[in-house]
């Protein structure tokens, strides 16, 4: 083993590029593990022991798992850069999103919603304390769910279910059905 490294280098070079095959690595990625794929020959070159195991399978290990160790890190990056990317699409949209589509939102609290029939809701909105009416207006105009509505007034999922159990009990009165009649005759 006391050879130059190049000279072993240039004899085992080909397992270099027989693990990269095994392994499926091409394109972009090809230098940058090949380069790892010299310095895991180069570590095995300097670490084998004769007495202790066979040099091809040693080489051949050293390397392959090397280049394993690599890939997996990749793709740990990866999976990083779409969280990182999804937590910036969250920030820049607020966290509301739409629930059919996924589209993103407005950002509800600034921007009022507009309401085709100003009159009806209007009336609607005499019947309601602002905690019940930001449920309407999340809930049933902007189609957000609880979880988007919790986010975007900051409380529980319970509060926000209790302001929509408290509007159904207040739109089943008779003033709120004969409004909803006087604007449907007219």
């Amino acid at each position: 083993m006391k050879q130059d490294f190049e000279v072993f280098f240039q004899a085992n070079e080909r397992r270099i590029h027989f693990q990269m095959h095994r392994l499926g690595i091409h394109g972009d990625w090809y230098k940058e593990f090949y380069t790892e794929g010299i310095f895991a020959l180069w570590k095995a070159y300097r670490e084998f022991d004769a007495t202790q195991s066979n040099l091809g399978t040693f080489l051949n290990y050293r390397i392959r798992y090397r280049l394993i160790d690599l890939i997996r890190k990749k793709q740990r990056e990866e999976e990083q850069a779409k969280v990182h990317l999804q937590h910036s699409i969250t920030d820049m949209t607020n966290g509301t999103r739409n629930r059919g589509s996924d589209t993103a939102l407005v950002d509800m609290p600034k921007i009022p919603i507009p309401l085709a029939d100003s009159l009806f809701w209007e009336q609607i909105r005499e019947q309601l304390t602002d905690k019940q009416w930001k449920w309407v207006e999340y809930f049933i105009i902007a189609d957000l769910s609880v979880r988007e509505i919790m986010e975007i007034e900051n409380v529980s999922a319970d509060a926000v279910k209790g302001w929509g159990q408290s509007v159904r009990r207040k739109l089943r009165n008779d003033r709120v059905k004969q409004a909803l009649e006087q604007i449907i005759h007219t």
